[in-house]
């Protein structure tokens, strides 16, 4: 299966009004995903995009969830 890009960083995040604040890729995978996925859900953002964000995050380690998240939300790095 393919993996999906939502969009480059340097063009902003997907979902640019769906705000998570977080210190990095908190706890591993699945609870930075169902974070993400948490807030992207209150933002009403519709379930096949969760299941892309998904699979675009199931990538290799941290770095590429982190910049995964960062493409499809506004990540503040703290």
């Amino acid at each position: 299966m393919a993996k999906i890009n939502a969009t480059t960083i340097e063009n902003g995040p997907k979902y640019p009004e769906v705000k998570v604040w977080m210190m990095s890729a908190y706890g591993g995978f699945h609870p930075t995903v169902a974070a993400l996925q948490a807030e992207m859900r209150r933002a009403e953002v519709p379930l096949p995009e969760l299941s892309a964000f998904y699979q675009d995050a199931a990538g290799d380690g941290e770095d590429n969830l982190l910049r995964t998240c960062q493409r499809w939300v506004d990540v503040d790095i703290r």
